[in-house]
């Protein structure tokens, strides 16, 4: 027995088979304990989830009964025990390791975490970009209930962390532009991310294109600046100094510090000619020259 949630509600026998469960409130009340699953949910939460913006109906808990016979008659039963079980005032669908296709993204997530602390960066690749295949579109079909907007958001969270993560280990494997992909597409999703525009960086920059990577970063800058009206934090400033660092200096970058060496430099002539003006005796320096500047 299978339950599909990341992309179109989708529930599958263990042959393959799939299960019509219908439109409409049977299928909103199977999404809403999927959301809940192996938790006991409460008539009346159940109740508001389905009539959600509508007038419940007096016939609300009887409609509520009929919808939860119809899942019963049609989800084949565990190894043990009732599909969906009742109790006072309360329902909840049990759901074994394996049946449910976020919980085995989270799995596959886990273990190839596990293979990336081994060394064995191929079988990472591996199940992270099976993790990915679980994906068939929005998930929960993009059921837009404000009971499952959470449960949509941890989804796509986890698909953005599958992705980064996937990311990391082609980047480790010398698959830079695989890498550089997958990065483009988090930071262009969630352009407020910096951890994405810091791995785009990286993933540009080791993949011997520097010059983008430093052009990235300053799109990123503004984006931030922009939007947050903050500089870049640690992990995107990091990646900023390690293109900098791991490189030629760019014919910009060159400008900047003749720039600020140009003013450092009038400045100390400035605050010489100020002391012999007023008669101060300045402590002696070596000779400060900059080729351009003028005396």
């Amino acid at each position: 027995m299978s339950f599909g949630v990341l992309g179109p509600l989708e529930v599958r026998r263990p042959g393959g088979a799939e299960v019509r469960v219908g439109a409409g409130k049977p299928a909103a009340l199977l999404s809403a304990l999927l959301v809940h699953a192996n938790a006991w949910v409460s008539v009346d939460q159940l109740i508001t989830m389905l009539w959600q913006e509508q007038d419940v109906p007096p016939s609300a808990e009887r409609n509520l009964k009929t919808y939860v016979w119809r899942l019963r008659r049609d989800l084949p039963p565990p190894a043990v025990g009732a599909r969906i079980e009742s109790a006072a005032g309360a329902y909840r669908i049990r759901v074994e390791p394996g049946e449910l296709d976020l919980d085995l993204a989270r799995l596959a997530l886990d273990a190839a975490e596990r293979a990336v602390r081994a060394g064995d960066t191929a079988a990472a690749a591996e199940r992270l970009t099976g993790a990915l295949r679980l994906w068939r579109g929005r998930p929960y079909g993009g059921i837009e209930h404000d009971w499952a907007v959470p449960a949509v958001a941890a989804a796509g969270q986890l698909h953005a962390r599958v992705r980064g993560r996937l990311a990391d280990v082609y980047a480790a494997a010398g698959r830079h532009d695989e890498a550089v992909v997958l990065a483009r597409t988090l930071a262009e999703e969630d352009p407020l991310r910096e951890d994405a525009w810091a791995r785009l960086v990286l993933a540009l920059h080791h993949g011997g294109r520097r010059a983008e990577a430093l052009d990235v970063f300053a799109r990123a800058r503004a984006v931030l600046r922009a939007e947050l009206g903050v500089e870049p934090g640690t992990a995107l400033a990091s990646a900023h100094r390690t293109v900098l660092l791991g490189g030629p200096p760019s014919d910009a970058d060159i400008a900047q510090i003749q720039d600020l060496l140009v003013g450092a430099v009038r400045a100390v002539q400035t605050a010489v000619r100020l002391a012999d003006r007023i008669g101060v005796t300045m402590p002696e320096t070596p000779a400060l020259a900059l080729r351009g500047v003028p005396a």
